[in-house]
Order: C-alpha cells, then sequence, then structure tokens
C-alpha cells in the first residue's frame, strides 16, 4: 500500500506545499493546500480512479513516531468510518506516507466554520435550533456506536451550503474515546485533561470520567454563543475557566433575546449544567426538543378584531298602553252616563 521511496517524493521536513501534485499510494493526487496544524496539514485531492474530489489529512512524521499521537490519530480514522451519518464527515481510507508520516481521507465539505458564521453575527434563535439539532443527531450516532467526541466546538462544526439551507457536518474526532474490547488500552489516563478550554464540561476539565453528557455539555456551549454572538467563558487559563464553571451560573439569555422561546432558555441551562446528572441525558432527548424548536410553525400576528358598537335598542313602543287608557277611560264614562240615567 506504501509508495517507494523517489526523487519526487518530497522529504520528511519538506513544508506543506512540496506535496502538492504528489500522488498517494497511486491513488490520491494531492491538488490544494485547505490548512495547515501544527501536527499536519490538510489538502483537496483527486481519487483518480473516481475522479471526485476528497479531503486529505497527513500528520508529520515527527509526530508519528510519538505512539500516543500516532494511535490517536488511527483512532481519529476508525471513530470516523464507525459513523454513517450525513451530518457526519465520512471516512474513505488510511495509510501511511512514505517519509513516515500518516494520512486519512474524507468526505471533502464544503463550507464557513461555524466560527466564522457567528463572527458574521448572532444566529436568529430558529436557526441556532436547525444548526443544533443537526449536531445532536450526529451525537446520537456517535453514541450509539460507543464514541464521545470530546472536543465538539465551532471549529469542528462545517456549514455545507445545499440550495437554501445549510447541512452541518461535524468532524476532527481526534480526542473522541471509543468503547473498544476487552483488553484495549485506553489513551487518557484518569486526572489527564484532554479538550479545549470553555468548551469543556466541569468534569472534563478536572481530568475525571466523561460520558454522553460531556458532548452535550459543550452542544450547550455552543448554541449559547451562537444566539448571543460571543463566547461563554471567555479568556484565561483552563484552571480560570473552570472556577468560573463551578461558581457562576451560566447567563440567561432572554432578557437579551427578546424572542427567545421559554422552552430554549429553559434548555439551554440545563445543558450547561454543572453536574452531569442535571443535563439531559442522551442526545436524543436534545436532538428531539431542538427540531421541535425549529420547526415549530411561526405564529401570524392577528389584529384585535374590534368589539362591534351595540346597536341601539328602540325605546319599547306605548301604543298598547294607549289603548288600553283609552279603553279604560270609555267604561269609565259609560258608568258615568248609565249611573246619571239611573238617577
Amino acid at each position: 500500500m506504501n509508495n517507494a521511496a523517489s526523487p519526487s517524493t518530497p522529504p520528511a521536513d519538506a513544508p506543506p506545499t512540496a506535496w502538492i501534485g504528489y500522488t498517494l499510494d497511486g491513488r490520491y493526487r494531492l491538488r490544494e493546500l485547505l490548512g495547515e496544524g501544527g501536527m499536519g496539514a490538510v489538502f483537496t485531492a483527486e481519487q483518480i480512479s473516481l475522479h471526485t474530489l476528497v479531503a486529505v489529512k497527513m500528520i508529520h512524521a515527527e509526530y508519528t513516531g510519538n505512539a500516543e499521537i500516532s494511535e490517536r490519530f488511527r483512532r481519529e480514522a476508525m471513530a470516523t468510518a464507525k459513523i454513517d451519518h450525513p451530518n457526519v464527515t465520512r471516512a474513505i481510507d488510511f495509510g501511511r506516507l512514505p517519509t513516515g508520516g500518516a494520512y486519512l481521507v474524507t468526505q471533502l465539505v464544503r463550507g464557513p466554520t461555524l466560527t466564522q458564521t457567528i463572527a458574521a453575527g448572532k444566529l436568529p434563535w430558529r436557526r441556532a435550533c436547525e444548526i443544533g439539532f443537526q449536531i445532536a443527531d450526529a451525537l446520537v450516532a456517535a453514541h450509539g456506536a460507543g464514541i464521545i467526541h470530546r472536543d465538539l466546538k465551532p471549529d469542528n462544526i462545517l456549514l455545507e451550503r445545499r440550495e437554501d439551507t445549510s447541512v452541518v457536518k461535524v468532524l476532527d474526532f481526534g480526542l473522541a474515546r471509543l468503547a473498544e474490547g476487552p483488553g484495549a488500552t485506553p489513551l487518557t489516563r484518569l486526572g489527564t485533561v484532554m479538550g479545549t478550554p470553555g468548551y469543556m464540561a466541569p468534569e472534563q476539565g478536572a481530568g475525571e470520567p466523561t460520558d454522553e453528557r460531556t458532548d452535550l455539555y459543550a452542544l450547550g456551549v455552543i448554541l449559547w454563543e451562537g444566539l448571543a454572538g460571543r463566547e461563554l467563558w471567555d479568556g484565561g487559563e483552563l484552571s480560570d475557566i473552570l472556577l468560573r464553571q463551578l461558581s457562576q451560573p451560566p447567563p440567561s439569555l432572554a432578557a437579551e433575546i427578546p424572542d427567545l422561546p421559554p422552552e430554549l432558555d429553559r434548555l439551554l441551562l440545563k445543558l450547561l449544567a454543572r453536574e452531569a446528572r442535571d443535563r439531559p441525558q442522551t442526545a436524543r432527548e436534545v436532538r428531539d426538543a431542538l427540531r421541535a424548536l425549529a420547526h415549530r410553525p411561526t405564529q401570524a400576528v392577528v389584529a384585535p378584531t374590534p368589539t362591534p358598537a351595540p346597536t341601539p335598542t328602540p325605546p319599547p313602543s306605548n301604543r298598547g298602553l294607549v289603548g288600553f287608557l283609552a279603553v279604560f277611560a270609555g267604561l269609565a264614562l259609560l258608568v258615568i252616563v248609565l249611573w246619571a240615567v239611573r238617577q
């Protein structure tokens, strides 16, 4: 599967741009550098046999020598391959570079990150719910496969435009915890902190065991930031952020967003609960709640119907009374006449 070393193979210390034009294992021709990080780079590539575009994530050889980093990269490939869901980037292939590094081939997704989207302005609450229920649906699939993401954040969420909607794509399962078979060696020891400050649940920041509810806390932070247009736990070291998470309740957005549904405000506060037992217990529960809010019918504003003025009631007719008095007067006159005749 590996390429034999050749003059066209970039050296191990070559910059990522040196790989453009190179073909991995005779199948993936690297075409464009999408991004570069401390441990590797991401390219677009052509899958030669099918003439389709894919994404290739490469990790530098110096890091594949680190057993833990190399194993995390392998587990990212395994995690992504295990989840077959429209809101998760699909893994296609995994291999070794001729220089000692490794690569992961995934579905190519074009679109801004959620970080870029939030930076452009606050999300209307309905759109935040639409994005949120897609993230939660991806978590339903991941958790069902025994995978905890543990690094859910706006940078790891892409929004792919399709016609008049956005499709969420969750990526980067590099810190995922996989439920593997008996005898598997856990990569994260108890007390080890792995994740991104500000998005880690309190138990994760304290190095305690994590589970599905850890991802739900991160989803709560993402929703809060999308609605508010700013970071929830901004700035400071991990210890400072953790202290604020443990000592300060997350601020409600009800006063800041007048049209925020009370149910959404309550859901946010539950997702951001300090204790995992106080949060929703499953991603399915959160997904269903967010989907119901996103698809809630828009209530039309109906102008109040004016109360009709009461129809004036005509005064009761006195014709009957007049007739009665006339008859009475006639009888009285007749009685008087008869009495006079008798006399």
